[in-house]
């Protein structure tokens, strides 16, 4: 991964070059706290606090007025995902307008439209040039943001990769291009939050968040952190609305949010059986005793899959011609197969296998039936701690990791499976991260709430808060850090456990009463 503070991470999917440069994206910008760019250089980070303005501010009314996601009611049946496709599809065709335009004449080459929203979707609020900002999205993308609003409020959202054979050679195009709609959604609420207007701003808010959501739903972990990042987004939006005078407490729209708000076990299930997916011959492993052919036949195609996974190679098909390359690495698979053949034959037979079955196989039947087994178990000794509330399980998934690290020197099959296991934990910090941002809004707005109903003063602790819900921190499960001093106060979070020692990986914000 490009970022420094991410180098704790191991590589999602270390040979799936396609996959590991879209999740660096979405990583790099579900990292960035609130109110912060998406990249902040780690020099640069240092301890300073994110500084919030606090204006006392009563609960809306009715209480729910305002809502981070559209509700059923206002839900139209139907697939958002064509919508969304639709507006990327549009999106594209300006692109290459414009840089058809540059190509004519580059000695007037101007900043695409997509440059320039890219950077007022992170720049300070107060640089946004406003009616620049505001003329261009309603000459170039007014169509465009009608599809995302169109898309937002569909009730279901199916990608159709359910049952792809692809696996990681699938494509995702629109799932960088999803992003590029996310800026264009929080450019929108961020001209509504300059132009005074909290309930347009939480409009365009709610549509980025509800497009988070529906990017996430489906069985690719890089759609989830594509939805996190567009989520988190919107989460800088929302710091900046609830320091804009007149805006109601949001507190109740945070307490009554979905949590987790994006749930990691669609995603993560899709995950857990890529193997199968880019290896489907595993299936036949445990059906019937091999011939000498079937047996060739499963280790070419191993030899092949395999190293296409860790090549800059697509895949190669089936019938290539063999070179020296691929018949070095048929023999390195054999050597592998013989090493461990005794001890996998021995296991199998433990295990309640037939004698008579396991002596008949062929050597490389024996040896990745024994592998695969093995792959499985060690696999859900890390997927089992995936749904356990991160602070009890955050260092058991780092021993489960550890020990499959540790069982792939005893057998030298198991990396070559192990390469399509993703580093769950790393993968697992960005669910948790975008939970944590919104409770610590969700604390703020209480904060906003109590000294609304205390002449202005800030709560002593956050215990004396009682006019609404204060969370714990998730990664956590304790309070967050709250002190005060005179007119401003400190919230804070430690580290993300099991995280880099980096401030995106804390929860750090300097509260200040407005004067």
């Amino acid at each position: 991964m490009t970022m420094s503070f991410l180098n704790d991470c191991q590589a999602v999917v270390p040979v799936a070059k396609r996959l590991l440069c879209l999740m660096t994206l979405g990583l790099t910008l579900a990292v960035a706290s609130p109110n912060q760019s998406a990249v902040l250089p780690q020099e640069s980070a240092a301890e300073k606090p994110i500084e919030v303005t606090l204006h006392p501010a009563a609960e809306p009314v009715p209480a729910l007025r305002y809502r981070l996601l559209p509700e059923r009611r206002e839900q139209i049946q139907g697939n958002a995902a064509v919508f969304y496709h639709r507006a990327v599809q549009t999106l594209i065709l300006d692109r290459g307008y414009r840089m058809a335009e540059n190509l004519r004449d580059p000695a007037k080459k101007k900043p695409t439209p997509d440059e320039q929203i890219s950077e007022w979707a992170y720049k300070p609020i107060s640089e946004i040039p406003h009616e620049k900002a505001r003329e261009l999205l309603a000459s170039r993308f007014s169509l465009i943001l009608n599809e995302v609003e169109q898309g937002a409020r569909r009730a279901s959202c199916d990608w159709e990769f359910d049952h792809r054979t692809d696996g990681i050679w699938l494509l995702l195009p629109e799932m960088q291009e999803i992003r590029a709609l996310a800026r264009l959604v929080a450019v929108k609420a961020r001209l509504a939050i300059l132009d005074g207007k909290p309930d347009e701003a939480m409009r365009w808010i709610k549509i980025g968040l509800g497009m988070g959501r529906h990017v996430a739903h489906g069985p690719i972990l890089i759609q989830a952190l594509v939805g996190i990042a567009i989520d988190s987004l919107m989460n800088q939006c929302l710091l900046e609305l609830i320091q804009t005078p007149g805006t109601p407490s949001l507190v109740w729209a945070l307490a009554d949010r979905p949590s987790p708000f994006i749930d990691p076990r669609y995603s993560l299930e899709g995950e857990r059986y890529l193997l199968e997916k880019e290896l489907p011959e595993l299936k036949n492993l445990e059906t019937h005793v091999w011939s000498a052919d079937e047996a060739r036949q499963f280790a070419d195609g191993l030899q092949r899959k395999l190293f296409t996974f860790s090549s800059e190679l697509s895949p190669i098909a089936p019938g290539t011609p063999d070179d020296t390359a691929s018949f070095g690495r048929r023999l390195q698979i054999a050597s592998m197969a013989s090493r461990i053949y005794l001890e996998a034959s021995q296991s199998l037979i433990a295990h309640g296998w037939p004698e008579e079955n396991v002596k008949a196989m062929p050597i490389i039947q024996v040896a990745c039936l024994h592998t695969y087994l093995e792959y499985k178990k060690l696999r859900d000794q890390n997927y089992k701690w995936i749904n356990v509330p991160y602070h009890q399980s955050f260092d058991k998934l780092e021993r489960a990791n550890k020990a499959m690290m540790s069982d792939n020197m005893k057998n030298p099959m198991l990396p070559l499976l192990g390469q399509l296991t993703p580093a769950l934990s790393s993968a697992r910090m960005s669910f948790v991260r975008l939970d944590r941002q919104f409770d610590a809004l969700q604390v703020i707005e209480a904060i906003r709430l109590y000294t609304h109903n205390h002449q202005g003063k800030l709560p002593p602790s956050l215990e004396a808060i009682t006019e609404a819900p204060v969370p714990y921190d998730p990664a956590t499960s304790k309070p967050f850090g709250y002190k005060v001093a005179d007119d401003t106060a400190t919230l804070s979070a430690p580290i993300l456990p099991g995280g880099p020692d980096h401030p995106n990986y804390k929860i750090n914000y300097l509260l200040k009463l407005a004067r």
